[in-house]
């Protein structure tokens, strides 16, 4: 049984059992000789039916402390019930007699209360406990009983035992199963709050009478109010326009069109009268139309980088033709800047085709621990042979102590390309040489790695920095427009963050507030052009990722 059950269940025993023993007390007291006690022992009749009293009274005020064990209580008074009754059956004279028969009771009770063998046990001590009485009353008394009566009430008691005992046994199990569909319903409801609460779309649930009685943050961000200052108030209290479209939904009067601007609207109800409930589903369409320009892009970049693709093998041929062109003795003065210009033009359609096809074949990340610092001194290697221009103006400042981070190498290398390439375009100074410096540094061993590329050029202007990551956005006429926008896709891709500040001195100047080193910053003094700042996610330890292989290998 459940605690609360339990409770009420021994509460209606005991009282039972108070107004049976207060009504012998009653008995004992009333004037005039009583037809019940027949025999010479009414004293322990007294007595006994006092005591019972007396102790009905005592089960009462047990039962108020919370602390008592349940199971006790109930095998104690079921005892002191068999015996007291026996008793009061031998002492009243009739045995077996009608205090014989009240055993009965407790005996019903215990089934119900502990189905199976206890339930048994039970009625044999009641049966013993009557037994025992008749047969004292026939010993002491010269009393003589009828046996058949005895073995009926006997029968009885084993019956109503099997009986009250299934019983009981088929209401434990239903309470049981009973149980576990509410803890199902309980965990079904949570689940279905919990996913009305995360979705996109606004939810509310309105009554009989518009009151309103859930909304999810979704609803209640499209109508910039908080969910608890709208529950239980009535619809018009949030929307007097939404207020009115329900009631006339409710009416049957056709609705003109499903929006109210800039939301479309879905209505569902069940039940009917005051006990229906109306769920209004909200959508932004806004948002809808966010989705569907972004679906629209990802479509027609698809076609783009199609399109690039069947581009370049025309455009290999022109240019091919036109270097073949540019050979040609026949060629006069007055010709040569036109095949310059031609030559020049294709180069950018087929930097532009490059970094299209490259925009639309970025992959899944592969993901490998990555130690930077060989990883930089290993790529500017490369870099001295495959690019010279590069290497000449290229200051690498490393830090001594190792830093390991998880990323994709090759998104990592086409990031730092695309950067330093940037930088040599954009960031060559009107006088003096470039030089372009590529830190890589934290502030402390908690602090988040970052790789830095900084030029001495003129920089950014302020007022176009908002937009040097928007696609085919470029200051320079036979720039693509594609290069920082193709940074930061990767940058994301590997939960990096990509920045951009304008004036380099004045973030050193400001005594760490960046986190740099005192090698880096002594390293990077005197940089005054752009500087991107790439910032890893948080790296793990060594050990951490081998301990992971080592489990999943295992």
């Amino acid at each position: 049984m459940r605690q609360s059950g339990d409770r009420r269940a021994l509460r209606l025993f005991n009282l039972y059992r108070t107004v049976l023993a207060a009504g012998l007390v009653t008995l004992l007291v009333l004037p005039g000789d009583n037809i019940v006690f027949v025999n010479h022992q009414s004293g322990l009749f007294s007595i006994t039916a006092l005591v019972y009293l007396v102790l009905s009274i005592g089960f009462s005020f047990g039962m108020l402390r919370r602390e008592a064990s349940r199971q006790a209580q109930f095998v104690l008074q079921l005892l002191t019930d068999i015996a007291l009754l026996s008793l009061l059956d031998f002492s009243s004279g009739i045995s077996p007699g009608v205090f014989a028969t009240l055993t009965l009771v407790p005996v019903t009770f215990a089934g119900f209360w502990q189905p199976g063998r206890w339930t048994q046990l039970y009625a044999v001590v009641a049966i013993a406990g009557v037994l025992s009485a008749s047969l004292a009353a026939r010993e002491l008394f010269d009393e003589n009983f009828p046996l058949a009566d005895l073995g009926v009430l006997a029968l009885a008691h084993l019956t109503i035992a099997l009986v009250s005992g299934l019983t009981g046994r088929s209401m434990a199990d239903t309470r049981l199963e009973m149980g576990a569909k509410e803890l199902d319903l309980a965990s079904l409801t949570q689940l279905n709050a919990l996913i009305v609460q995360r979705m996109d779309e606004g939810v509310l649930v309105v009554d009989g009478e518009n009151m309103v009685r859930l909304i999810n943050p979704a609803a209640a961000e499209l109508f910039g109010i908080r969910p608890e200052n709208i529950l239980h108030r009535p619809l018009s209290a949030l929307s007097q326009p939404l207020d009115e479209l329900l009631k006339a939904w409710r009416q049957g009067i056709p609705l003109q069109g499903d929006r109210i601007l800039p939301l479309r609207l879905q209505l569902t109800a069940t039940g009917r009268g005051r006990d229906q409930r109306v769920l209004l589903m909200l959508e932004n369409m806004q948002q809808q139309d966010s989705r569907l320009q972004r679906e629209k892009l990802a479509a027609l970049g698809r076609l783009t980088a199609s399109l690039a693709h069947e581009i370049r093998n025309p455009l290999a041929a022109i240019s091919h033709a036109t270097q073949l062109l540019a050979e040609s003795p026949a060629l006069s003065e007055q010709e040569q800047p036109l095949i310059s210009i031609q030559l020049n033009q294709v180069r950018r359609l087929n930097r532009l085709i490059h970094d299209v096809l490259t925009l639309s074949r970025r992959k899944t990340p592969q993901w490998e621990d990555i130690e930077l610092s060989d990883w930089l001194e290993t790529l500017r290697e490369e870099w001295r042979l495959s690019w010279p221009d590069l290497y000449r103006c290229l200051r690498l400042n490393i830090e001594d102590r190792p830093i390991q981070v998880r990323a994709d190498s090759e998104h990592l290398r086409q990031l730092l390309t695309l950067l330093l390439d940037n930088a040599i375009r954009h960031g060559t100074p009107q006088k003096g040489e470039s030089i372009i410096r590529l830190s890589l540094y934290r502030a402390d061993p908690n602090a988040t790695p970052c790789i830095e590329v900084v030029d001495n050029g003129p920089g950014v202007p302020a007022d176009i920095q908002a937009m040097i990551y928007e696609p085919f956005y470029s200051t320079r006429h036979e720039g693509t427009g594609l290069g920082l926008y193709i940074a930061r896709e990767l940058c994301e891709a590997n939960y990096c963050e990509l920045t951009y500040f304008e004036d380099k001195s004045r973030e050193l100047n400001s005594s760490g507030a960046m986190g740099y080193s005192a090698s880096h910053k002594k390293a990077s003094i005197g940089a005054k052009g752009g500087c991107f700042r790439i910032t890893f996610p948080m790296e793990r330890p060594v050990s951490s990722v081998n301990e992971a292989k080592e489990a999943v290998s295992g």
